[in-house]
């Protein structure tokens, strides 16, 4: 036995070491390939910002419309007394349902956004050990760089 040698293999050896994260890696890579339709997702986000100048806009309006709404109510207290002025109420009442309408509507649009935004945010926390790992390995990496490094500078 003392003539047999077992060989040391160091690039076997590191292979072997690693080995177990080859399967992690692939999935790893995979990340790669997500990032071009993230960018596209970052791109659709421009919408908000037109949205965020309609609904001051809209806000706006609104304030202006209040007075409207507080005739109205003076209105319906006479409409018994004044039945010609009905069809004034009645237009009135056609026009903040369809504001209510686009704003609902609107609103509803807007909930795959927020559901998205919800799901990135978990994802986000997901990814949030990425950072930390990354910035382990690679201070390691540099430590067996340093070493190698200083060692091929004494041979």
């Amino acid at each position: 036995m003392a003539d047999q040698q077992i060989s040391f293999h160091p690039t076997l050896a590191v292979e072997a070491v690693f080995e177990q994260v080859k399967p992690l890696q692939d999935q790893l890579a995979q990340i790669a390939s997500i990032l071009e339709p993230i960018g596209q997702l970052s791109e659709l986000g421009n919408v908000f910002e037109p949205l965020r100048q309609f609904g001051t806009q809209i806000k706006e309006l609104a304030k202006l419309l209040e007075p409207m709404r507080s005739f109205q109510d003076q209105l319906r207290q006479v409409l018994n007394q004044f039945g010609p002025l009905q069809a004034l109420d009645q237009e009135l009442d056609q026009l903040s349902e369809g504001f209510c309408q686009s704003l609902s509507s609107l609103a509803t649009a807007l909930e795959p956004a927020v559901t998205l935004q919800d799901r990135l945010a978990h994802l986000a926390n997901a990814f949030e050990p990425a950072k930390t790992l990354r910035e382990d390995f690679s201070a390691l990496a540099q430590g067996f760089e340093r070493s190698s490094q200083g060692l091929s500078a004494q041979a």
